[in-house]
């Protein structure tokens, strides 16, 4: 997986790289932008609670309220830009969008093609597991035989599991969603994964008493992505989002979609 991972980073260097290479499209700056009077702002269209749209079309999500702080901070009415995984480096170089957000997780592979705001939130790899596993305080007290650990087919949490949990089971399975229904019935003791996106997942099973093991596995920080060189935006966003953590607002709006607080909150940090 994590050799499929570096590759994949390759391809996308060599790929950013002929865009900017063919492209004449020139990032805004924020000057072009506030003159402009409207914000393009990449989201994913369908991955609840991060973004998406309610039964009526409207963009809902933890990155629509954020976008719209942002917007609200550089005086520009907010247009939200559908953007798959895929695409989101793609369109900030070829300036369909000015900034990209969709849990764009750091690296040094994507750094070198566009640049990265402060952190605006985690994604945590730890464990879910149930009350019927009995006091858990660590990710090592659950690799045990005779436990079975689910995962989802094709990703990175199996090979994890395998590696660092060779005691347990690992039962493959083909979603999220059946991971968590496969602990509720009982045929799995506990999964690994980024926690995050399962909560709504678990929400189906109201009789189950969930339980997130507090050792958090490993710790990815994603970042509004800007066009590379376009230091003008990425430092105005920077003192945005210090204005905004510091508030304690980005956290406050996150309970309010997840309900439940981040597994490793963002402090505010005044130097960048």
């Amino acid at each position: 997986m994590l050799r499929k991972f570096s590759r994949a980073m390759k391809g996308l260097a060599v790929f950013t790289a002929m865009l900017m290479a063919f492209s004449t499209a020139q990032a805004r700056t924020l000057d072009e932008i506030i003159s402009d009077g409207t914000v393009r702002i990449g989201v994913h269209p369908n991955i609840p609670p991060l973004s998406f749209r309610d039964q009526d079309g409207n963009w809902q999500g933890w990155d629509i309220e954020m976008g719209k702080l942002l917007a609200d901070k550089i005086g520009a009415e907010v247009e939200f830009v559908p953007v798959e995984w895929k695409a989101r480096i793609p369109s900030l170089i070829s300036d369909q969008i000015d900034f990209s957000m969709a849990a764009l997780t750091r690296n040094s592979s994507r750094a070198k093609v566009i640049d990265f705001t402060v952190p605006i939130h985690t994604e945590n790899l730890a464990v879910l597991t149930t009350d019927k596993a009995g006091k858990i305080s660590s990710w090592k007290d659950l690799d045990k035989k005779g436990l079975t650990m689910v995962g989802c087919r094709g990703c990175f949490p199996v090979n994890w599991m395998k590696t660092n949990m060779p005691n347990v089971e690992v039962l493959i399975v083909d979603s999220g969603s059946d991971m968590v229904r496969t602990i509720a019935q009982g045929r799995a003791d506990g999964m690994v994964a980024n926690l995050e996106w399962h909560k709504r997942f678990t929400e189906n099973f109201k009789d189950v008493n969930w339980v997130i093991i507090d050792d958090v596995i490993r710790t990815s920080y994603c970042a509004i992505g800007v066009a590379k060189g376009n230091s003008s935006l990425r430092d105005f966003l920077n003192i945005a989002l210090y204005e905004i953590q510091i508030a304690g607002k980005h956290n406050e709006i996150w309970e309010s979609f997840w309900g439940m607080p981040p597994l490793v909150k963002i402090e505010a940090d005044p130097y960048f």
